[in-house]
């Protein structure tokens, strides 16, 4: 079966489902049933690419997927699924507090989430610089729903500027492949192309400002959908106002499909004579991001926008690892980092509607409120810092040693500061969260659903840290 036939079934008929159904319960229990299924269903058809048999699979001529695409496809399913299996106990917790007065609300939810992950999953078998532009646009569109579930001010609000800023961006990267396109035609390919294929086969022959200039706008526009500093005002917003499910979508999920886009151009430049734009570029760009990110988290009020800047610092880090041409580190910096930081945003997801509050002065005793959510909420918050024996800490000791030795000196040193910065930065917000004395009105519903996902998140981010991270530097992509 042909991968983009098998990845759009499951999507669109939960779509259907969502919209057609009039039994929420039914749907929040089939929609993530079935992007379960579309998990196994995808790693059955990338098996020749996951397991080195066959370095891509070409379904046509714009369409083919390697196997840090199939990862990466893996990795977004995975987080959707894992999102949208919490979404069962959050809005039944929402219903119980009469915050779900029109069903129409949930069922656009469900219905957006679901062509939501179609177009994410689309981005990784794009062989096409245009229908990969086009696939990231539509996750802007599709999700846009997500952050304005609540349909308050705030949420009008933050997806005004989503739209907006992210729109923007996009519009620099059109502007960046039309100028990739028109390099090509310059001796390499009479007729031009936008096949990545091709151009890969032909980069010493393509027009080199042109390359160059395209390369910047796409680096440029992709990197605003990714929250690349200074161009992140519109994540914060995003983030604290989507519900938290979408909150871990657009963390977990969205971000690593505008650094994936980079990761393309990226690849394409590496192999032309002008690549040192392509490597310095990214790298101090990425190491300055991570810098700016752990300097806002000091001083943060709300629990999501917590996340959010933790989110940016992360996007940095990955960035230098796009720089540095290391799929191997991109993509487990980016699993690392998905795992803690979905498990972050669900359980805030329960603390939020547990206190009835955002802010973190008004958010205590965690801990003595529900000892299990107190303990996860540290166990991924330890991961998402890069604390040991955690995955993320060796991807970043492997990033900081690469830098090292490429003697990316002022990269290094930013990054050392920024991740010290931010551990200090979070283990203090979080302390102050688990700890001390929480409200009387605080009470935690007792409920297995609210605290199933987060723990098997919890246990997976402590398994690659001992194991899954280990082997894939032994054997890398």
């Amino acid at each position: 079966m042909n991968l983009s036939i098998a990845m759009s079934v499951a999507p669109l008929l939960a779509a259907f489902i969502s919209l057609g159904s009039r039994n929420a319960l039914f749907t929040r229990a089939v929609v993530p049933s079935l992007f379960f299924l579309q998990i196994g269903l995808i790693a059955y058809i990338c098996i020749p690419v996951l397991n080195g048999t066959a370095t891509d699979l070409i379904f046509s001529e714009d369409f083919s997927i390697d196997r840090i695409g199939a990862y990466f496809l893996l990795l977004t399913n995975f987080v959707v699924a894992c999102a949208m299996s919490h979404a069962f106990a959050f809005f039944e917790r929402e219903s119980a507090l009469g915050r779900l007065d029109d069903p129409n609300h949930e069922r656009i939810f469900y219905a957006s989430t679901a062509l939501f992950l179609l177009a994410m999953s689309f981005v990784f078998i794009c062989d096409n610089l245009g229908f990969l532009w086009v696939s990231i646009e539509a996750t802007t569109l599709f999700s846009a729903a997500l952050v304005y579930f609540s349909r308050d001010k705030h949420a009008l609000e933050a997806t005004w500027k989503y739209l907006i800023v992210c729109s923007v961006g996009i519009a620099f990267a059109l502007l960046g492949t039309v100028l990739i396109f028109a390099s090509s035609q310059h001796g390499a390919v009479p007729d031009g192309s936008l096949n990545i294929r091709v151009l890969i086969a032909h980069a010493n022959m393509l027009q080199p400002k042109l390359l160059q200039l395209g390369y910047i706008f796409c680096l440029l526009g992709y990197g605003t959908k990714a929250g690349v500093a200074p161009l992140h005002s519109w994540l914060p917003d995003a983030h604290s106002e989507a519900p938290a499910p979408a909150s871990a979508m657009l963390s977990g999920a969205l971000l690593n499909c505008a650094l994936y886009a980079i990761w393309r151009v990226t690849e394409l430049m590496n192999l032309t004579p002008h690549h040192t734009l392509s490597t310095s570029l990214p790298i101090i760009w990425g190491a300055i991001t991570a810098l700016v990110a752990s300097l806002v988290l000091v001083h943060q009020s709300g629990i999501k926008r917590l996340w959010a800047y933790s989110s940016i610092e992360n996007v940095g880090i990955m960035l230098v690892a796009i720089g540095m041409s290391s799929p191997l580190l991109f993509f487990l910096q980016a699993l690392n980092h998905s795992v803690a930081k979905v498990c972050l945003f669900l359980i805030s997801g329960n603390i939020i509607q547990t206190t009835g509050t955002k802010e973190l002065a008004h958010i205590h005793g965690v801990l003595k409120t529900s000892p299990v959510w107190g303990i996860l909420f540290a166990i991924a918050a330890l991961a998402v810092t890069g604390a040991p024996p955690f995955g993320a800490f060796i991807c970043e000791w492997m990033i900081l040693s690469k830098g090292a030795d490429a003697h990316s000196w002022i990269a290094v040193i930013m990054l050392i500061i920024a991740l010290t910065l931010s551990f200090i930065a979070v283990s203090v917000h979080v302390g102050k969260i688990l700890l001390g004395t929480p409200k009387q009105s605080m009470i935690a519903p007792r409920s297995f659903g609210t605290s199933f996902i987060p723990f098997v998140l919890c246990v997976c981010a402590l398994l690659l840290g001992v194991t899954f991270v280990p082997s894939l530097l032994v054997n890398p992509l």
